[in-house]
């Protein structure tokens, strides 16, 4: 067993075991990090645990008053056959209470048999590339935004970050953040905040009029055994005027044909939180009706329908993720997570 050491440094690479070297690090991502928001380990404040046998759960700590949470916000690295024991191990050696958030039913299953209780907390979405297509009535509004570069006289451009002007990139960002008419601070976590530069093995996409940047989306990966496995869209931003509605379903689509291109698998349009929660064996029922009334009631905390409504337009294919809980109360569950993602606030990193 190995703690890894904490990324809540600046100059600190996420990712990085004590003794690791970058190298080292990106080898168990591409190993390993096949859920679509693996990705989401690369960020200040992520801490790793290393099992006996190699395994790595990421997690952050949050203070409530009730004592502090582990928050487990993506599937741990290792071997399939290996998910049962890592989870049992790091339960076994940290006393704090862990909420796993947005994992998959790889992790939920054995969190099932250590006595968790496993809830619904919302849909990721994917896309086949190989058979996506703009045919068909409900894809009207697609077929509208790939002709948006022809009607403006835009391109999408991949470019290196020296390209691009950064001024430009976050004045979008700022501008977008307050259209939502939500919060603008940047969530964590479960989603993964931009970062202004380039990074390894990141996608970056942006759609220009002339110099004059209109939207811009970032794609994370994510691999299966040294594969690329697809990218995650995380990171979609348009300048909010009119002139630019269409911009960013444009620099998706754009981006989508190089990726099939490419013989790129699939694309995830990510999570889309509190989405067609169902009720799931062995849940606890509270947590699934708060979460029902988050969704119906809570979004000038979070566009939890906006984002829901964007995504369906792609007809993706959607899958349950969940929350898993155990021994704790509602109330610290609850503090947990929406001050660790930053829903409510919490702290700056």
């Amino acid at each position: 067993m190995e703690l890894c050491r904490s990324f809540s440094e600046q100059t600190l690479p996420a990712g990085i075991a004590v003794n690791d070297t970058e190298e080292q690090a990106h080898h168990a991502f591409l190993q390993h990090g096949r859920q679509s928001s693996a990705y989401f380990i690369y960020q200040r404040g992520v801490e790793c645990f290393e099992g006996a046998a190699g395994g790595r759960v990421y997690y952050a700590q949050q203070d409530t008053p009730l004592g502090k949470v582990n928050l487990v916000f993506t599937n741990p690295f290792c071997q399939r056959e290996d998910m049962a024991s890592l989870l049992a191990e790091f339960e076994r050696l940290h006393k704090w209470p862990t909420v796993y958030v947005s994992v998959d039913r790889e992790v939920a299953q054995p969190l099932k048999e250590l006595g968790y209780r496993v809830n619904q907390i919302g849909t990721e979405s994917r896309i086949s590339l190989a058979s996506f297509s703009l045919r068909g009535k409900r894809k009207k509004h697609l077929r509208h935004a790939s002709h948006f570069g022809e009607r403006n006289a835009c391109v999408v451009k991949e470019l290196d970050w020296s390209q691009v002007d950064a001024a430009q990139v976050k004045a979008i960002s700022h501008r977008w953040l307050k259209s939502k008419g939500v919060s603008a601070r940047e969530l964590q976590y479960a989603t993964r905040p931009p970062v202004y530069d380039n990074e390894w093995r990141v996608r970056k996409f942006y759609c220009m009029r002339g110099d004059t940047l209109l939207a811009y989306v970032f794609f994370d990966p994510y691999f299966d055994n040294g594969e690329l496995k697809g990218y995650c869209a995380n990171i979609l931003r348009a300048n909010p005027d009119r002139s630019a509605n269409g911009a960013l379903d444009y620099t998706v689509l754009e981006a989508i044909k190089v990726f099939r291109a490419e013989g790129v698998k699939e694309l995830s349009l990510g999570i889309a939180p509190l989405q067609n929660i169902e009720a799931e064996p062995g849940e606890r029922k509270s947590v699934r009706l708060i979460s029902k009334l988050f969704y119906e009631y809570g979004n000038n905390l979070y566009s939890f329908k906006g984002l829901a409504y964007h995504k369906s337009r792609y007809r993706p294919i959607e899958t349950p993720w969940y929350l898993c809980s155990k021994d704790i109360s509602l109330f610290r569950l609850y503090w947990g997570v929406l001050f660790g993602l930053k829903v409510l606030g919490g702290k700056e990193l």
